[in-house]
């Protein structure tokens, strides 16, 4: 049994989470930008059983990793469970975003921005899929 998860299985990638990942966005509220947000859909495994080097662990699932920079500098970051990402993608394809309670207008940037907005704003590396164990 592996003390983490294998990754020589190919995960299945959900294509509707396609247009979001690694996406970045402004959050904007009656029509003033208040926050930067990167979005970064993500492999997460659960240990499914055993402890210590005798663990079995479920098949990946993607979450979602939010991360967002408020237009004050407070930096804040969260998770969408892979079981709740289709309740809210129905909203970020009408361009709204739900943050802490408030919903805000969202406006997704390209490809060429979404990457600087990564390095730039969030000094994040290029997202990497979980290489195969050789």
């Amino acid at each position: 049994m592996p003390w983490r998860p294998l990754t020589d299985d190919l995960m299945r990638r959900d294509p509707q989470l396609d247009p979001f990942r690694e996406r970045a966005a402004f959050l904007i509220r009656d029509g003033e930008r208040v926050a930067t947000l990167y979005l970064r859909a993500e492999a997460w495994w659960e240990q499914t059983g055993g402890h210590l080097w005798w663990r079995t662990w479920s098949e990946a699932k993607e979450h979602v990793h939010g991360f967002v920079l408020t237009q004050a500098g407070a930096f804040d970051d969260f998770i969408v469970d892979a079981d709740d990402v289709h309740d809210e993608l129905p909203d970020w394809v009408n361009n709204i975003f739900e943050y802490r309670g408030e919903i805000l207008t969202v406006r997704w940037l390209d490809d060429a921005s979404s990457r600087t907005v990564r390095a730039d704003v969030f000094g994040l590396d290029e997202y990497e899929e979980p290489t195969p164990r050789l």
